[in-house]
């Protein structure tokens, strides 16, 4: 639970820091999520989970083509994800 927990976290940080907190910006959940080692079925539940709680917009399930919402930055931002 734990390790899902921080994946979550990490990979939120991550789409912050590529879209440079814009929230106009596409990133490729998946592309980042690989680089860091997260099985692609487990990213996929990240990040319906963080598309759950509002912190990310996904354009394109296929790809994993997402962005990060001004909540996702709030969240980033506060470190209360």
């Amino acid at each position: 639970m734990r390790l899902r927990r921080d994946r979550r976290s990490v990979l939120l940080r991550s789409v912050y820091e590529t879209a440079d907190a814009s929230v106009t910006e596409f990133v490729s959940a998946y592309d980042l999520a690989s680089s860091q080692d997260v099985p692609a079925a487990e990213a996929r539940k990240i990040i319906a989970y963080l598309e759950e709680k509002g912190y990310l917009l996904v354009d394109d399930h296929r790809a994993g083509v997402v962005r990060i919402t001004a909540s996702g930055i709030d969240a980033v931002e506060m470190g209360t994800m």
